[in-house]
């Protein structure tokens, strides 16, 4: 004996149009929560290369005044100022990006010391 089928009703069974559209509008916003957390998660990724590299011309910028620390030479190279002008390391490009340092001098309280400090700072492109 062969079985047919039936339609209940006489109505095929299947989606509507309105199951559809509401699907593709969850679906669609599923999506574009996904694709923003991937474009966060690339210009959080890109400002930590930025930091990094900042950091990096940080120690890069500080080196070559290890031998400027000498006593007899305070007043004659490039720490002689409270605010260090050239010859001290300028700028540097890296990527594009312009890293600049600033650089202050500060004595210390209670001893004839300085202490150097280097502020890097860039500005990032807009994605």
């Amino acid at each position: 004996m062969v079985k047919t089928g039936k339609l209940k009703y006489g109505v095929a069974h299947g989606f509507t149009l309105m199951e559809i559209i509401v699907s593709t509008i969850l679906v669609a916003l599923v999506l574009v929560g996904l694709t923003n957390l991937f474009v966060l998660g690339k210009t959080y990724i890109l400002h930590a290369q930025y930091r990094v590299t900042g950091g990096e011309l940080g120690r890069f910028f500080l080196e070559p005044l290890q031998m400027d620390v000498r006593q007899d030479q305070w007043g004659t190279n490039c720490l002689s100022s409270s605010t260090v002008p050239p010859p001290c390391p300028p700028a540097q490009t890296i990527g594009n990006i312009p890293y600049t340092p600033a650089y202050t001098i500060d004595n210390v309280t209670g001893t004839t010391l300085r202490r150097v400090k280097v502020t890097i700072s860039w500005s990032e492109p807009t994605t």
